[in-house]
Protein backbone atom coordinates (compact mmCIF):
# COMPACT_ATOMS: atom_id res chain seq x y z
CA UNK A 1 0.00 0.00 0.00
CA UNK A 2 2.97 2.79 1.09
CA UNK A 3 4.62 1.61 -2.34
CA UNK A 4 1.57 2.28 -4.36
CA UNK A 5 0.80 5.96 -2.36
CA UNK A 6 4.74 6.61 -3.22
CA UNK A 7 4.28 5.25 -6.84
CA UNK A 8 1.13 7.80 -7.04
CA UNK A 9 2.92 10.65 -5.17
CA UNK A 10 5.63 10.49 -7.63
CA UNK A 11 3.17 10.59 -10.94
CA UNK A 12 1.77 13.51 -9.63
CA UNK A 13 4.97 15.30 -9.04
CA UNK A 14 5.95 14.65 -12.36
CA UNK A 15 2.69 16.03 -14.06
CA UNK A 16 2.34 18.71 -11.98
CA UNK A 17 6.28 19.67 -12.98
CA UNK A 18 5.53 18.82 -16.51
CA UNK A 19 2.72 21.37 -16.29
CA UNK A 20 5.14 24.16 -14.65
CA UNK A 21 7.33 23.00 -17.43
CA UNK A 22 4.14 23.65 -20.19
CA UNK A 23 3.52 26.93 -18.95
CA UNK A 24 6.86 28.61 -18.11
CA UNK A 25 7.64 27.40 -22.17
CA UNK A 26 4.48 28.61 -23.18
CA UNK A 27 4.57 32.32 -21.12
CA UNK A 28 8.67 32.45 -23.10
CA UNK A 29 7.70 31.49 -26.27
CA UNK A 30 4.27 34.40 -25.83
CA UNK A 31 7.08 36.77 -25.10
CA UNK A 32 8.86 37.00 -27.79
CA UNK A 33 7.59 39.66 -29.58
CA UNK A 34 8.04 41.79 -27.46
CA UNK A 35 10.10 44.26 -26.67
CA UNK A 36 14.16 43.41 -25.16
CA UNK A 37 16.10 45.49 -22.58
CA UNK A 38 19.94 44.42 -22.21
CA UNK A 39 21.21 46.19 -19.48
CA UNK A 40 24.99 46.98 -20.71
CA UNK A 41 26.86 47.13 -17.03
CA UNK A 42 25.76 43.59 -15.35
CA UNK A 43 24.58 41.94 -19.12
CA UNK A 44 21.14 41.03 -17.79
CA UNK A 45 18.31 41.07 -20.07
CA UNK A 46 14.67 40.65 -20.30
CA UNK A 47 11.91 41.47 -22.95
CA UNK A 48 8.92 43.43 -21.94
CA UNK A 49 5.34 44.14 -23.46
CA UNK A 50 5.98 46.66 -26.36
CA UNK A 51 2.89 49.21 -25.01
CA UNK A 52 5.12 49.53 -21.86
CA UNK A 53 7.25 52.69 -21.79
CA UNK A 54 11.27 52.48 -20.84
CA UNK A 55 12.55 55.12 -18.76
CA UNK A 56 15.67 56.70 -18.10
CA UNK A 57 18.46 54.66 -16.95
CA UNK A 58 19.09 54.07 -13.26
CA UNK A 59 22.34 56.07 -11.24
CA UNK A 60 25.67 53.81 -12.21
CA UNK A 61 23.76 52.23 -15.19
CA UNK A 62 22.56 49.40 -12.62
CA UNK A 63 19.04 49.30 -14.66
CA UNK A 64 16.41 50.85 -16.17
CA UNK A 65 12.44 51.89 -14.65
CA UNK A 66 9.54 50.48 -16.96
CA UNK A 67 6.63 52.04 -16.96
CA UNK A 68 3.24 49.18 -17.40
CA UNK A 69 0.34 50.53 -18.95
CA UNK A 70 -1.31 49.60 -15.75
CA UNK A 71 -1.96 53.33 -13.91
CA UNK A 72 0.43 54.37 -11.03
CA UNK A 73 3.04 50.80 -11.56
CA UNK A 74 5.82 50.94 -11.84
CA UNK A 75 9.20 47.94 -12.67
CA UNK A 76 12.79 48.34 -11.63
CA UNK A 77 15.37 46.46 -13.17
CA UNK A 78 18.74 46.25 -11.90
CA UNK A 79 21.57 44.93 -10.78
CA UNK A 80 24.49 45.27 -8.08
CA UNK A 81 28.14 43.57 -6.50
CA UNK A 82 28.17 41.60 -3.97
CA UNK A 83 30.98 42.99 -2.43
CA UNK A 84 29.42 42.64 1.35
CA UNK A 85 30.62 41.07 3.77
CA UNK A 86 28.80 37.88 5.00
CA UNK A 87 28.85 34.66 6.14
CA UNK A 88 29.36 32.29 2.91
CA UNK A 89 32.23 30.34 2.22
CA UNK A 90 34.18 33.09 1.04
CA UNK A 91 33.28 35.25 3.30
CA UNK A 92 30.18 37.64 0.88
CA UNK A 93 26.99 38.21 2.04
CA UNK A 94 24.65 35.20 1.34
CA UNK A 95 21.12 35.31 0.07
CA UNK A 96 19.29 35.19 3.16
CA UNK A 97 21.46 38.01 4.58
CA UNK A 98 21.05 39.72 1.58
CA UNK A 99 17.07 39.22 1.31
CA UNK A 100 17.10 40.28 5.65
CA UNK A 101 19.29 43.46 5.56
CA UNK A 102 16.69 44.36 2.78
CA UNK A 103 13.58 43.91 4.54
CA UNK A 104 15.10 46.08 7.37
CA UNK A 105 16.33 49.14 5.32
CA UNK A 106 12.72 48.87 3.41
CA UNK A 107 11.21 49.16 6.79
CA UNK A 108 13.42 51.71 7.68
CA UNK A 109 13.02 53.57 4.78
CA UNK A 110 8.88 53.79 4.57
CA UNK A 111 9.06 54.53 8.94
CA UNK A 112 11.28 57.61 7.98
CA UNK A 113 8.10 58.30 5.85
CA UNK A 114 5.14 57.28 9.07
CA UNK A 115 4.27 54.68 6.81
CA UNK A 116 3.85 51.14 8.26
CA UNK A 117 4.67 48.44 6.21
CA UNK A 118 3.30 44.74 6.31
CA UNK A 119 5.39 41.89 4.97
CA UNK A 120 4.43 38.93 3.90
CA UNK A 121 6.26 35.16 3.82
CA UNK A 122 9.32 35.21 1.86
CA UNK A 123 8.83 32.57 -1.09
CA UNK A 124 12.02 30.47 -2.52
CA UNK A 125 11.66 31.79 -5.81
CA UNK A 126 14.92 31.06 -8.56
CA UNK A 127 15.94 33.90 -10.86
CA UNK A 128 17.24 32.81 -14.43
CA UNK A 129 18.25 29.66 -12.84
CA UNK A 130 19.85 31.12 -9.81
CA UNK A 131 18.30 30.68 -6.25
CA UNK A 132 16.45 33.44 -5.23
CA UNK A 133 14.08 35.06 -3.02
CA UNK A 134 10.29 36.75 -3.72
CA UNK A 135 9.74 39.58 -0.68
CA UNK A 136 6.14 40.82 -1.11
CA UNK A 137 5.06 43.62 1.28
CA UNK A 138 2.05 45.98 1.30
CA UNK A 139 1.51 50.08 2.54
CA UNK A 140 -1.12 52.27 2.28
CA UNK A 141 0.04 55.63 0.18
CA UNK A 142 -1.97 58.64 0.81
CA UNK A 143 -2.11 59.24 -2.80
CA UNK A 144 -2.87 55.86 -3.96
CA UNK A 145 -4.43 53.68 -1.00
CA UNK A 146 -3.14 50.13 -0.70
CA UNK A 147 -0.15 49.14 -2.60
CA UNK A 148 1.80 46.17 -3.16
CA UNK A 149 5.23 46.14 -4.14
CA UNK A 150 6.89 42.12 -5.12
CA UNK A 151 10.80 42.42 -5.13
CA UNK A 152 12.54 39.15 -6.39
CA UNK A 153 16.17 38.81 -6.32
CA UNK A 154 18.72 36.57 -6.58
CA UNK A 155 22.51 36.65 -5.55
CA UNK A 156 25.65 35.76 -6.77
CA UNK A 157 29.31 35.22 -5.40
CA UNK A 158 29.80 38.09 -7.50
CA UNK A 159 27.00 39.63 -8.42
CA UNK A 160 23.50 40.11 -7.83
CA UNK A 161 20.21 40.97 -9.74
CA UNK A 162 16.55 42.27 -8.67
CA UNK A 163 13.13 43.32 -10.16
CA UNK A 164 11.23 45.38 -8.53
CA UNK A 165 7.42 45.94 -8.86
CA UNK A 166 4.96 48.31 -7.59
CA UNK A 167 1.30 48.46 -8.11
CA UNK A 168 -1.67 49.42 -6.56
CA UNK A 169 -3.33 46.32 -4.61
CA UNK A 170 -6.79 46.89 -7.00
CA UNK A 171 -4.15 46.41 -10.40
CA UNK A 172 -2.06 43.18 -8.75
CA UNK A 173 -4.12 40.76 -10.67
CA UNK A 174 -3.61 42.75 -14.11
CA UNK A 175 -0.18 43.00 -14.15
CA UNK A 176 1.43 40.21 -12.06
CA UNK A 177 0.41 37.94 -14.71
CA UNK A 178 2.65 40.36 -17.39
CA UNK A 179 5.08 39.91 -14.39
CA UNK A 180 5.32 35.87 -14.58
CA UNK A 181 5.70 35.90 -18.27
CA UNK A 182 8.13 38.45 -18.16
CA UNK A 183 10.00 36.64 -15.55
CA UNK A 184 10.39 33.42 -18.04
CA UNK A 185 12.33 35.54 -20.73
CA UNK A 186 15.22 36.73 -18.26
CA UNK A 187 18.64 36.24 -18.79
CA UNK A 188 21.30 36.37 -16.34
CA UNK A 189 24.26 37.84 -19.18
CA UNK A 190 27.25 36.52 -17.40
CA UNK A 191 27.96 34.03 -14.65
CA UNK A 192 26.89 36.19 -11.62
CA UNK A 193 29.11 33.86 -9.61
CA UNK A 194 32.42 34.62 -10.99
CA UNK A 195 35.22 35.87 -9.11
CA UNK A 196 34.94 39.95 -8.36
CA UNK A 197 36.82 41.85 -10.85
CA UNK A 198 37.25 44.22 -8.11
CA UNK A 199 39.23 41.83 -5.90
CA UNK A 200 43.14 40.95 -6.70
CA UNK A 201 43.46 37.90 -8.83
CA UNK A 202 45.51 35.10 -6.85
CA UNK A 203 48.82 34.70 -7.51
CA UNK A 204 49.89 31.17 -9.50
CA UNK A 205 51.57 29.01 -7.28
CA UNK A 206 55.62 29.19 -8.09
CA UNK A 207 56.69 25.96 -9.22
CA UNK A 208 59.68 24.51 -7.35
CA UNK A 209 63.35 24.21 -8.55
Amino acid sequence: MARTCLLLAMVAMSIGLGIQSSIAAGSENDARGWKLYTNARFGFSIRYPNDWRLGNPLPDGVGVVLSPTVEHSLVALSGHMNVVSGTSQDGRQTIEEFTSAHRRIITELYGKKHITVTWRPDQERPLAGFPGKRLTFTYVDSTLGEVIEHHFMSLGRNEGRGIRVKVPLSGESQLMPMIERMLATYQPGRDQNAVSPLLPKAEPPVAPR
